[in-house]
């Protein structure tokens, strides 16, 4: 009698265990809204998820994606209320920081479609609507 719910269990933690796709896996299915930190509690990181946050309808209604990249955090350690894909191995952000040319220090968000083609690059937090604006801008979504 306990041998199903135990089994269940164990299927459900190997199913929860697994790692998430690559930038390269989710840049062929999904625009990518990176925003790189040097710690996941910096201002701007903070600002900037809180208005990723207040607009998830729109960036997920353009096939965008949230991936926030900072040295301090692991995969699955902050949790989001809206569509994202944390980067998780140092190895992974390491690999990011060094195509999109970030140093561990630096804040950057850019927005990369589904090319690969950097569309937003900024140091600042980015304004919603000027990256909906881009978005809008940017052929439609196949």
């Amino acid at each position: 009698m306990l041998k199903l719910p135990l089994l269940l269990l164990v299927l459900l933690g190997t199913c929860t265990a697994q790692e998430p796709p690559s930038l390269v896996q989710l840049q062929s299915n999904s625009r990518m809204l990176i925003v790189f930190a040097p710690d996941a509690n910096s201002p701007n990181f903070r600002l900037q998820v809180d208005l990723i946050q207040r607009h998830s309808f729109e960036l997920s209604a353009r096939n965008t994606v949230f991936v926030p990249i900072s040295t301090a955090s692991k995969y699955g350690e902050e949790k989001f209320s809206f569509e994202n894909l944390p980067v998780g191995t140092a190895a992974e952000q390491a690999q990011a920081r060094s195509k999109y040319q970030v140093r561990p220090g630096d804040f950057l968000v850019i927005l990369v479609d589904e090319n690969g083609k950097q569309q937003i690059r900024s140091a600042i937090p980015v304004d919603i609507h000027e990256l909906v604006a881009s978005l809008d801008a940017l052929p439609p979504w196949h």
